[in-house]
C-alpha cells in the first residue's frame, strides 16, 4: 500500500459533498463489517486505486481513524512498519471539506437500510 495522499480524493464517500451511494451498497456493508473487527478488520486503499499494482491507502479512511484514536490494529501494524505509513498520519487533512464524523453516519446518509442490521 502506498502512504502518500494527502487529503480524501473528490468522489471519497468519507466526504459530505461527494456524490451519495457512489460506491455500490455491498462495499458499505463490508466497510461496516471490518470496522468492526479491530483486530482482522482491513486498511482500506481508494477506491480510485483499487485496480493499480500498487494502491494508495484511502485519505477519508486514515481520517476516520486518526480522529476516532486509531481503534484499527492492522492500521497500527502498519504504522509500526512503515515510516511513510507514519508520515501520512501526520500530514492528511480534510482538504477544507467536512467529512462524516463516524462510518455509520456517512452509511446512514448513503443506505441507511444497512444501520438495520446493527
Amino acid at each position: 500500500m502506498k502512504w502518500d495522499i494527502k487529503s480524501p480524493c473528490e468522489s471519497c464517500p468519507y466526504r459530505k459533498d461527494s456524490k451519495l451511494a457512489f460506491w455500490d451498497k455491498a462495499e458499505f456493508s463490508n466497510l461496516l463489517k471490518q470496522d468492526a473487527d479491530y483486530i482482522l478488520g482491513h486498511v482500506f486503499g481508494c477506491h480510485q486505486t483499487r485496480k493499480h499494482p500498487v494502491p494508495t491507502i484511502c485519505a477519508g479512511w486514515l481520517l476516520n481513524q486518526k480522529n476516532r484514536g486509531l481503534p484499527s490494529i492492522q492500521l497500527r501494524m502498519q504504522l509500526i512498519k512503515s515510516e511513510e505509513a507514519g508520515v501520512c498520519l501526520e500530514e492528511v487533512t480534510d482538504g477544507g471539506h467536512e467529512q462524516y464524523s463516524s462510518i455509520e453516519e456517512m452509511v446512514e446518509a448513503n443506505f441507511p437500510e444497512l444501520l438495520d442490521d446493527l
